[in-house]
């Protein structure tokens, strides 16, 4: 059986603006009579739009408005970086250590390391191709526009693979 090539470019628009065919894996089937056959089945896919924003976000010091629609709500905030997320959300899980300082400082060396999984050099030229989106400030809606469960913004960390839409731009629900 072979294992299915990795390409992450094979989901962008070839240059005639065609999508790519979709990547496919083999799995092993096994019949009644215990011989295994293949099966095709699609591969997880990939935005490689919201992968360049976020790639945008992680090299560019900058953020910018989004609004996704993911498992039927709609999550509206600012794209920042993976370092950005980390270092807000380690601050605040440090916040809450103030009467212990040595397990603060054992908590800040660990949001470091997150930290350091997404280097901001735009000349480095391996750097994994992203499968999280960090918002800031982010709300949540329901598809009628209504929050849920209020209108307080929050960090939030997602997972790319789960969105089905994409908005730059932040949704204003407020009249």
């Amino acid at each position: 059986m072979k294992k299915a090539v990795k390409n992450a470019a094979k989901n962008a628009p070839t240059k005639a603006g065609k999508k790519a065919a979709p990547r496919v894996a083999r799995k092993a089937a096994t019949k009644a009579d215990n011989t295994a056959s293949a099966e095709i089945v699609p591969s997880a896919q990939h935005d490689w739009f919201i992968q360049s924003l976020v790639n945008i976000a992680t090299v560019a010091p900058l953020s910018f408005g989004v609004t996704l629609q993911v498992s039927g709500l709609l999550v509206s905030g600012y794209l920042v970086s993976g370092k950005a997320y980390f270092e807000a959300i380690g601050e605040q899980i440090v916040g809450g250590f103030a009467q212990n300082a040595a397990l603060a400082d054992e908590m800040r060396k660990m949001f470091a390391t997150f930290e350091s999984a997404y280097p901001s050099d735009p000349s480095q030229t391996d750097r994994p191709v992203p499968q999280f989106i960090h918002l800031q400030n982010a709300r949540f809606y329901s598809t009628d526009g209504k929050p849920v469960p209020s209108d307080e913004g929050v960090w939030w960390r997602g997972r790319i693979s789960e969105i089905s839409g994409v908005v730059v731009g932040i949704l204003d629900v407020s009249q």
